[in-house]
């Protein structure tokens, strides 16, 4: 009961402390004359996805490399299989701005950390500090295509503008909150699978990866209600990108982080599976219709549930 209490309490903190984050760094850096496209691929992106470096980082130091890595990949299955669904369930976008460019080194992101699931089973400081190398140079050339006007976003009213020192404040507080509520929820799941003999791969997977996928949710959900589908891609994108490379940069540079055997073959699949189904509503998303966008939230409970069978 304690461990339930302290999850659904973790997921409220990371809620609310994602929503000041991501608000007050846009906000920044508008204040800062940043391109709307960058704080929409990156700020936005990498904003809504601190819970999950919060979370990742922690469990790594404790131990729990299952919680670490099952995030991760639960992370960027739910953001595909759930997040996007949800708010294109409200509305589906008449056009994506997603480059071809980024499409291919989402695939190749995701086959590398495949790759390294299925053979290598372990990351270590130095394949931490590639895969963040090769993050800062998809950023870099992200810049140098605006700078080149190759980049248009156009959805420019979706950030919301605070003054410099609110925007300061919301950012710090958020950052703060999103710390304390990782602490919570990694508690929270830990208890929680001991409690229901439960692996914590299986929790990291579903009950840790939900939780921190909900400020891609709200974000994805209030921009569809807004109308402006093409900050639900690109934050999706970033995020997706930002889970692989950077948190599991950051926490491999920390320390060494080896997978559990409780990862299978299913799961490294469906990852692989929701990378193609983000290049799919990318590439055709003049066909969509509520009807496939429903089996996608389908496949989401299914994997879901098969999960659980497994214990």
């Amino acid at each position: 009961m304690i461990g339930l209490l302290l999850l659904i309490f973790g997921i409220t903190v990371l809620y609310f402390s994602g929503d000041w984050l991501v608000g007050g760094a846009t906000s920044l850096a508008k204040q800062l004359n940043i391109q709307p496209f960058i704080i929409a691929l990156t700020l936005v992106a990498f904003g809504t996805s601190a819970p999950e470096l919060a979370i990742s980082v922690n469990a790594a130091l404790k131990g729990y490399e299952g919680i670490t890595i099952g995030n991760i990949v639960g992370s960027n299955i739910a953001n595909v299989l759930f997040a996007i669904p949800l708010a294109f369930l409200i509305k589906i976008p008449s056009k994506s701005d997603v480059k071809s460019f980024d499409c291919i080194f989402l695939i190749l992101a995701t086959l590398l950390y495949a790759i390294v699931l299925k053979e290598i089973r372990v990351f270590n400081f130095y394949l931490g500090f590639a895969m963040l190398l090769i993050l800062i140079c998809y950023i870099f050339f992200i810049i140098f295509e605006v700078k080149k006007g190759k980049r248009v976003y156009e959805d420019q009213e979706q950030i919301t503008e605070y003054s410099l020192t609110k925007s300061v404040i919301f950012s710090l507080f958020g950052i703060a909150g999103v710390l304390i509520g990782a602490e919570i929820l990694v508690k929270g799941a830990i208890i929680t699978a001991s409690h229901f003999n439960i692996n914590e791969t299986i929790v990291g997977l579903t009950v840790v990866a939900i939780g921190t996928s909900i400020p891609e949710v709200a974000t994805s959900m209030i921009a569809a209600y807004r109308k402006q589908g093409n900050f639900i891609l690109g934050a999706i994108l970033g995020s997706n990108l930002f889970n692989l490379l950077g948190i599991t940069g950051v926490a491999s540079l920390i320390t060494r982080i080896e997978v559990k055997d409780t990862l299978l073959g299913l799961d490294i699949y469906c990852l692989i599976f929701s990378t193609l189904k983000f290049i799919f509503l990318v590439k055709y998303i003049k066909v969509l219709n509520k009807g496939i966008i429903s089996l996608l939230l389908i496949s989401y409970m299914i994997y879901v549930l098969s999960l659980y069978l497994r214990v």
